[in-house]
């Protein structure tokens, strides 16, 4: 009897002892074999502070049961959609990535992120390539993708796709080992360059032909919710006074190919939840190719969902319009997660929901309604009226030719005709000029931003992220909040440094792992990729220095 009685202390040390080393290694201590990270394209965080009491599908599935970063950051100056893709990717601020734009200005002619002239970069067509080319050339770091795929094993590859509407999207998040898929504008189908594939791949062929947008002459848009009475009651959702059509998008039958715009003829159609849900089914069919049940092949899948972005360029962020965007694309990432677990299963899974920048509201509308400094500064006459002024004060010409994200671009074989004494005088001028500007805050010239001390965490500092010698502008200018210099004199636009514009979900969710729980901590979003690393036991983008997300592999947090 003592004996029996003597085992119990034994026993249940035996039993506190396995179940904190459980607690330690986590139920699920595997590296998943699929990791899907879904980038919603200008998906701010007040989408879901709004309109979380509604969701009732894939949205409110991450919310609920994933590690929620509800204070997560994009520490950028001119967040925008390569900026904060190769961002995601890399664990790198565009001051090391490269990617500082869209596009950018180099010895004075415009140049997208993704450009590639070269023969062996050819975009694939269907009678063989197209005329130019598409690559991740300019992009200066490695990134999660290349190191999946450099961590292949005989016996078991590493794949990384990347799938989107937009080429910048797609490469920016696919590097140079990775494989993206874009939309091809000429003919709706998915396409990708020479330097991924000399053709495309036989399951891309079968979604194209399976999937022809011109087989559908139109879409109609109908609303998610068309009995609710809440659903949709916010602030000027119905107002279309300053939207770039002036009128709705739901409801109306709307042309799938339209002919009249040869060259994007799918430009309604990219604006439509539909939209999502082919890039959606395409994801769903690489998965179906790459991992199963049956094999130990592993794939990182990038889903990088641009319809958003596009329809609230339109409308702004409190339109219907991407309001219901967002609700039918609650119910499409239901449907799509329960459509990868059918396929690898739940444990062999980890979901990322992050985006690439928010959104600003539509200045007019904000002014309407009282907030008075929310203004817009039209760009072109904003530089002719800098460039009458030089003209005036030193004789020149137009010495100011362009303005991107929140830089005025110098045409430098001008300014490099005249002393120091001239340039310094003539930068000079233009920053006290562009400070006399309604809706101006500060403005440096790039090389005293470049050298100025700043701290981490604030406005300077972000705006210096962005700054990557040969692709900025000479002078930066940072506008008050709700004030956008844009050439577009409708809609809404993001590329400011503020928290509309900055902050962005970010929801990590590995079943047995990473689930259930809300992390408040300030983070960045380029912790992301080392903490993807670590997950999948791979080594992390060479030039990241960033640590790990917080409350993840810590064992009390488990």
């Amino acid at each position: 009897m003592n004996k029996n009685r003597n085992r119990i202390p034994f026993l249940m040390a035996i039993t506190i002892f396995f179940t904190h080393t459980l607690l330690i290694i986590g139920y699920n201590s595997k590296p998943p074999r699929l990791t899907v990270v879904i980038v919603v394209d200008q998906f701010a965080h007040s989408y879901i502070d709004k309109l979380a009491p509604y969701f009732k599908y894939g949205l409110k599935f991450f919310l609920e049961n994933g590690v929620d970063f509800t204070n997560a950051h994009h520490p950028a100056g001119q967040p925008g959609t390569a900026t904060g893709h190769a961002s995601l990717s890399s664990g790198t601020c565009a001051k090391d990535h490269g990617f500082v734009s869209n596009s950018w200005y180099m010895n004075g002619k415009k140049t997208a992120c993704d450009d590639d002239n070269s023969e062996n970069a050819y975009v694939l067509s269907p009678e063989g390539t197209y005329d130019y080319g598409k690559s991740s050339h300019m992009l200066m770091v490695d990134n999660l993708s290349d190191q999946c795929v450099l961590h292949s094993e005989p016996r078991s590859a590493f794949t990384s796709y990347s799938i989107s509407l937009k080429s910048r999207s797609a490469i920016a998040t696919a590097g140079v080992l990775g494989k993206p898929l874009w939309i091809d504008e000429k003919t709706g189908c998915f396409t990708s360059s020479k330097a991924y594939f000399n053709s495309l791949p036989q399951w891309v062929k079968r979604f194209n032909n399976t999937h022809d947008l011109g087989a559908q002459k139109t879409v109609t848009w109908e609303r998610m919710y068309q009995k609710s009475p809440y659903a949709y009651n916010f602030f000027n959702i119905n107002n279309y006074d300053y939207t770039r059509t002036g009128h709705t998008m739901l409801n109306r039958p709307l042309p799938v190919r339209d002919e009249s715009n040869p060259k994007n003829p799918g430009h309604w159609f990219e604006k439509t939840p539909y939209a999502n849900k082919l890039l959606l089914d395409c994801a769903q069919e690489c998965i179906k190719v790459h991992v199963s049940r049956k094999h130990k092949d592993r794939l990182l899948l990038w889903v990088c969902l641009s319809p958003l972005d596009k329809v609230a360029h339109e409308y702004g962020p409190y339109s219907m319009e991407a309001i219901d965007m967002i609700y039918h694309l609650d119910k499409q990432l239901q449907q799509f997660i329960r459509g990868v677990y059918r396929t690898i299963g739940k444990h062999e899974t980890a979901f990322v929901l992050t985006a690439d920048h928010g959104i600003m509201p539509i200045p007019e509308l904000l002014h309407k309604n009282g907030l008075v400094q929310a203004r817009r500064i039209e760009r072109i006459d904003f530089i002719k009226r800098i460039n009458e002024l030089l003209h005036k004060n030193h004789g020149i010409g137009e010495v100011v030719i362009a303005h991107k994200g929140q830089e005025l671009v110098l045409d430098h074989a001008m300014m490099e005709e005249y002393d120091n004494a001239k340039q310094n005088a003539i930068i000079t001028d233009i920053k006290q000029y562009v400070l006399q500007e309604p809706g101006i805050k500060r403005v440096w010239s790039s090389q005293e931003l470049l050298h100025m001390p700043t701290q981490p965490n604030t406005i300077e500092d972000n705006i210096k992220n962005q700054l990557f010698t040969g692709r900025i502008g000479s002078i930066v200018v940072q506008t008050h909040p709700y004030t956008v210099i844009t050439h577009w004199p409708q809609g809404a636009s993001h590329k400011t440094p503020y928290d509309y514009d900055t902050h962005v979900p970010l929801i990590v969710y590995h079943p047995g792992r990473f689930e259930k729980r809300h992390v408040r901590q300030r983070v960045v979003v380029q912790q992301l990729a080392n903490t993807l690393a670590e997950l999948l036991n791979i080594q992390k983008p060479s030039a990241s220095t960033y640590e790990i997300l917080p409350e993840l592999f810590d064992p009390e947090y488990k």
